[in-house]
């Protein structure tokens, strides 16, 4: 985080204090002198570093006297003034209107969304719950306040000032989301006017905000509701096709493998949106154990094994599925990501069964002999398939290792020059 948005940070948190505690010094609230005196001298401080802010930002200097007729430069310049300190040396009184100019310093709370924005690394639902978590508890206290400066409706004042507090809070936020109990009511013209407003206000901000609730709802379910749709358009297709019952439930369970382990997208799917370079990545994290254990990719470098992660293809088997039988032309590896492979001989006899981590067929992109064992998936599987030609047209950007698969390939098709 750079020195510029921990200085926002402070602007925000401190415009949130400024929210909470000008209002409840208007109503006389008693604070400690010297609480008061930090208060007003922090407002002042921060003002400097809003003024320093807005001239790194807009990136003009302040030796330019056009640069300080910005209205918001201006706000910032009268909050630099301690109004507390004035009041006390030059008045002799501790609630003049003076303390009012201090609210300015309060608008920066409204920043918090420039200060998200700076944050590439946040969830889309933090930067749409951030902003409604810092202003709202400020709106419930200024409407709270309000209330209690024009009497508190039938509640009435309260010798227990922590006590009055509370019910004003009670009062705004149960008028905020038009709940109205109706225990404390307005009873002069002042509070039902204030009444009507605060329901007006309530509307719009609560409404904003059960929006920004549902729409956040239905983001968590959107993947849950495009995988029924196409659920549905399956469906729909089986029973216009009188597809048998049998067949039905196979695709039916391909469908809730595919829910279950992808959330109803492919692995590449979700990758499509980003760049090559982070695709590979991504797929060399996942892979990396398996490819380690490829014997004739050991030499390869780090560039070159992204570059073959990048040409991998997801491929999901079915239970029962021949993912290749003997005697076919060798045309690509597989790498197990999950789910289990029988290797099986002629006759169908297991030779070997492999399970997630493991790979097969990797002889197939060094040389074009048949196939002399089949692979045949006994659960679903998620597989990557390496083909034969996305193999050989990245190794040719790679001379050396070319030189080195040249040497395998030698040394496979004469076992006994080689010993």
């Amino acid at each position: 985080m750079s020195t510029l948005q921990k200085l926002r940070i402070v602007s925000i948190i401190s415009a949130m204090v400024v929210g909470v505690w000008l209002p409840l010094k208007l109503l006389h609230y008693p604070l400690a002198f010297d609480l008061e005196v930090s208060i007003d001298l922090w407002i002042s401080f921060v003002s400097i570093i809003n003024l320093y802010i807005h001239f790194k930002e807009k990136d003009q200097s302040a030796k330019e006297i056009k640069s300080w007729l910005a209205v918001g430069v201006v706000v910032d310049l009268l909050c630099v003034i301690p109004f507390y300190l004035v009041e006390e040396y030059f008045f002799n009184h501790h609630h003049t209107t003076l303390s009012l100019f201090n609210i300015l310093a309060a608008r920066h709370i409204w920043k918090i969304k420039d200060f998200l924005n700076e944050i590439p690394t946040l969830p889309p639902m933090a930067y749409r719950l951030i902003p409604i978590a810092f202003m709202m508890p400020v709106l419930v206290h200024l409407v709270a306040c309000g209330w209690i400066s024009l009497g508190s409706g039938t509640a009435g004042p309260d010798a227990d000032k922590g006590m009055e507090y509370v019910r004003a809070i009670y009062w705004s936020f149960t008028t905020l989301t038009t709940v109205g109990y109706g225990d404390i009511s307005a009873k002069t013209a002042p509070q039902m006017l204030f009444a009507c407003i605060t329901q007006l206000i309530g509307v719009g901000v609560f409404g904003f905000v059960l929006s920004n609730v549902a729409s956040l709802l239905s983001r968590l379910d959107a993947a849950r509701e495009h995988h029924m749709e196409n659920l549905d358009r399956m469906e729909t297709f089986m029973h216009s096709n009188r597809i048998p019952a049998k067949l039905k439930t196979k695709v039916r369970s391909y469908y809730h493998y595919l829910w279950q382990n992808h959330k109803g997208l492919p692995d590449r799917t979700i990758l499509e949106g980003l760049p090559l370079k982070f695709q590979s990545e991504l797929l060399f994290f996942i892979n990396r154990s398996i490819i380690e254990k490829v014997s004739f990719l050991q030499w390869a470098s780090h560039d070159l094994l992204e570059d073959l992660m990048r040409e991998l293809q997801p491929r999901i088997a079915a239970p029962g599925e021949n993912i290749f039988r003997i005697g076919e032309i060798g045309d690509a590896m597989y790498f197990i990501h999950s789910g289990h492979v029988d290797i099986v001989d002629k006759e169908g006899k297991v030779l070997a069964q492999l399970n997630e981590g493991k790979f097969f067929g990797e002889m197939a992109l060094i040389t074009s002999a048949k196939r002399n064992a089949g692979a045949k998936a006994t659960t679903y599987c998620d597989l990557y398939v390496l083909s034969k030609e996305a193999f050989d047209r990245v190794i040719h950007s790679y001379p050396d290792f070319l030189s080195h698969i040249e040497d395998v390939i030698h040394q496979r098709n004469n076992p006994k020059k080689s010993a």
